[in-house]
């Protein structure tokens, strides 16, 4: 990389910056489905969402092992488990507790 002048770099960059993916399909809702695995909710404080292993560390939305069915019900998880961090977390910066 070292050999390759500064322009060829920014050309390459810009290049790379500009490139379009189109798909050219799709398999539709029949195979549409939610992608298993992230945090184990073994590992989180059910009403904060507070890692059990690392105090202060909170996990939300598909970042967690949870699954449901099509149609939104991710979508609700989602704002289902920042909400509840989000109400933990307030409680503890007014003095409350996080629930752990």
């Amino acid at each position: 990389m070292a050999e390759v002048r500064d322009a060829d770099l920014r050309e390459l960059a810009a290049s790379l910056q500009a490139w379009r993916i189109t798909p050219d399909g799709s398999e539709g809702y029949r195979k549409a489905e939610v992608t298993l695995g992230g945090v184990d909710t073994r590992e989180l404080n059910q009403q904060s969402m507070e890692s059990r292993l690392v105090p202060g560390l909170h996990f939300i939305g598909e970042v967690v092992d949870v699954t449901g069915w099509l149609g939104g019900y991710n979508f609700q998880w989602a704002w289902a488990s920042a909400a509840a961090c989000a109400r933990a977390t307030a409680a503890g910066l007014q003095g409350g507790t996080s629930g752990i």
